[in-house]
């Protein structure tokens, strides 16, 4: 069978162009025997251009021994680099402890998939799931195990990895004992985003926006550990943002032809209607999301440059004769870990932005806007998230601090370029590798030990509002 992207809609690798892999022995086989470039895909939530397998490539997927299960020594998780990031939250939770970083909002992807893209969430304590790794097990594109600590100097480079450095087998994750928090649910005019939003984050644990900009409001989620009420004298109630979502939803369904409301696509909204405020975890909190076939872009910027990203952004936004389907999202964290992090060396701002797909699959009409939009944020110091649609010609060379770092450990780990993937290697700079004139024999079904060719289940991933 094919191997598809989470949503079943584009083909990562034909029947013959992946394998499952059930083992160490297997996969070192794999990389010390066999010639050819490979592909570890995961499940599959990432941008399918940056997962699909050209001719000449093999997709690998982990079905490790241990996989879901992992082991807990002190406050420390050991799990496969497979495991579901909902199994390592069950995991933790079983004992009372959570992962040492906000959780993102997709939680049916594999842990290393999440850490190979800079898989983020929200609140200035944090930055990415590197927050939480203590150790990381990394086979290299020559099939020898590597353990990595953070004392290591190619760490940096394996907690943001884009699947280029080899495939991460084994993860120790950090936790700490799980707190439950305050959720204040607030609306308030839009052009209080750029006067408060970095106040509301840096007074509370955690702070998530919507901005509706069509409608000229921001509605946000607040999680704090005592009393805090918003300062903004103007702040609606959830009747006034239930009639802007309503409109909101009435749009999305002419825009992508569903007349009755069914579709995942018009369920994400529904998230908003009633806004109350909770309390919970920020797991409980934050984890919501519906699948929902979209193209999806995210771009970080420097906290301190939100106002200016606001102001320019409500002028493109605006003015385009394309409309978003959905809020722009913003989540902030932290500093975090990696060459390649979006958010090197003081607090971020991701801005997200979401096109949902018709029922014909065509979603191509908000490239353009989207475009636009990267040459804006760029200009502003912006990074891509890695896991999401990007363009990279669009990146200034300005923008690429920490690349030549990553290029040193790739000279490390993966000399033959095995791990090689057009889109990260276009954004490096990077040329393919020279196809080799003698070593191991090309890749063969019939060489591999213990496989199995059936196709893992896929999950449908959430909406990553």
């Amino acid at each position: 069978m094919t191997l598809t992207n989470w949503g079943g809609n584009v083909t990562i690798a034909d029947r013959d162009g992946w394998t499952r892999v059930t083992s160490l022995d297997q996969l070192q086989s794999m990389l010390a025997r066999e010639e050819g470039t490979v592909r570890v895909l995961g499940s599959r939530f990432t941008y399918p251009a940056q997962l699909k397998c050209p001719d000449g490539t093999h997709g690998i997927l982990l079905d490790l021994p241990g996989r879901g299960v992992g082991e807990l020594r002190g406050e420390n998780l050991h799990v496969t680099g497979d495991t579901l990031l909902e199994d390592v939250w069950r995991a933790f939770g079983s004992h009372g402890l959570e992962p040492a970083t906000c959780p993102p909002v997709i939680t049916s992807q594999t842990v290393a998939g999440a850490l190979a893209t800079g898989t983020h969430a929200q609140g200035l304590t944090g930055g990415t799931l590197s927050d939480c790794v203590a150790a990381i097990e990394l086979m290299d594109g020559t099939g020898v195990l590597h353990r990595l600590t953070p004392g290591d100097a190619d760490f940096d480079a394996a907690v943001l990895n884009l699947g280029c450095l080899g495939v991460v087998v084994g993860l120790e994750l950090r936790g700490r004992p799980a707190t439950e928090l305050l959720c204040t649910r607030f609306t308030v005019g839009e052009d209080s985003l750029p006067k408060r939003y970095a106040v509301w984050n840096r007074e509370t644990v955690a702070a998530k926006s919507w901005w509706f900009t069509e409608h000229q409001i921001v509605h946000t989620w607040v999680t704090h550990d005592d009393a805090w009420t918003p300062t903004d004298p103007e702040a609606q109630g959830p009747a006034d943002l239930d009639r802007i979502v309503a409109r909101t939803r009435h749009q999305l369904m002419a825009d992508i032809g569903d007349g009755q409301g069914r579709t995942p696509a018009a369920q994400t909204l529904e998230k908003f209607l009633g806004a109350t405020d909770s309390k919970g975890t920020l797991h409980e909190i934050f984890k919501n999301g519906i699948p929902a076939p979209q193209l999806n872009m995210e771009i970080a910027v420097p906290l301190d440059a939100v106002p200016e990203a606001y102001a320019g952004l409500k002028q493109l936004l605006h003015a385009s004769p394309y409309k978003l389907h959905y809020p722009v999202i913003l989540r902030t964290t932290g500093p975090a870990r990696g060459h390649l992090s979006p958010a090197p060396a003081a607090p971020a701002t991701y801005f997200g932005f979401v096109s949902y797909m018709t029922a014909e699959g065509l979603i191509t009409a908000a490239c353009p806007l989207f475009d636009a939009i990267q040459r804006l944020l760029y200009g502003l110091g912006g990074r891509p998230h890695w896991g999401k649609y990007f363009t990279p010609e669009l990146l200034p060379a300005s923008n690429t601090g920490g690349f030549h770092q990553f290029r040193r450990a790739l000279s490390r780990f993966d000399p033959q370029r095995r791990f090689e993937n057009d889109t990260f290697y276009r954004t490096l700079g990077l040329s393919p590798a020279r196809p080799r004139t003698d070593g191991p024999a090309p890749f063969s079904r019939t060489s591999l030990p213990g496989q199995r060719t059936e196709p893992c289940p896929t999950t449908p991933t959430r909406h990553q509002g």
